[in-house]
């Protein structure tokens, strides 16, 4: 007797993101959040619940950008997931990708080939960082202010003269948050970089919130592609 074979499920082809320069955001690209986390890794909320509340709140397209490293293996099923709820949302689009840490001085990123190429939206951020001394890993806040900084921004001009990312996440975002500063000359010689590229310079809100009007000021001037992104992990921070 023969078997009867299914025929296999066609995946979804790679969706392209447009990333607008700052000076062409409007009322329709703004609607976007391209930094959000659930619960398969750090997050607290489903797939599901994120989808149904950016609908909710009126997003018109949103990133699913969970933290992975180069040996990660979960994203398979993790895009399978977004891709079977996303159906049900016919307004809103949603992005599948990573957020994954800049790992040396020359830009590279903590992630394969293999992840690079099923990916949709790249993110990549500053996280740990690395003491020259020693070539160890250190967390921010072993490390103090001057220090930081001159890492963090090492590590962020890297990322943008190798092009490896869609975008530079959360820009000074270690500095500010854990010793409460990243100067604006600092920003502004990652602006004037970026500026160059095809890479988007991130707004996000959780870690620029307080600096937001002053940023905004330095990111007009240089005019980059620009991505919004506020670094959700609960349905309550979305929107």
């Amino acid at each position: 007797m023969c078997v009867k074979l299914k025929p296999e499920k066609k995946k979804p082809e790679k969706k392209k993101i447009d990333f607008p320069r700052f000076s062409e955001l409007n009322s329709n690209n703004v609607l976007r959040d391209l930094q959000i986390h659930t619960n398969w890794t750090d997050g607290e909320s489903s797939v599901k619940d994120l989808l149904e509340q950016a609908d909710r709140v009126g997003l018109k397209e949103i990133g699913f950008t969970e933290h992975a490293r180069h040996n990660s293996t979960y994203y398979p099923e993790f895009f399978d997931e977004i891709d079977f709820y996303a159906e049900k949302f016919p307004n809103l689009v949603a992005y599948k990708g990573f957020e994954v840490k800049i790992k040396s001085a020359n830009g590279c990123l903590d992630m394969s080939n293999k992840m690079r190429d099923a990916a949709e939206l790249v993110l990549g951020s500053v996280h740990s960082m690395i003491d020259k001394p020693s070539g160890r890993r250190v967390h921010p806040k072993e490390m103090d202010l001057a220090v930081a900084v001159a890492t963090e921004t090492d590590l962020s001009l890297g990322l943008i003269e190798n092009g490896g990312a869609d975008v530079l996440s959360h820009p000074g975002g270690m500095s500010l948050r854990f010793h409460g500063e990243f100067p604006f000359a600092n920003f502004d010689l990652l602006l004037s970089r970026i500026k160059h590229t095809t890479m988007a310079f991130e707004l996000n809100y959780a870690y620029h919130s307080r600096i937001m009007p002053h940023l905004l000021e330095l990111v007009a001037k240089h005019d980059p592609f620009v991505s919004i992104g506020s670094d959700v992990h609960n349905v309550h921070d979305m929107g």
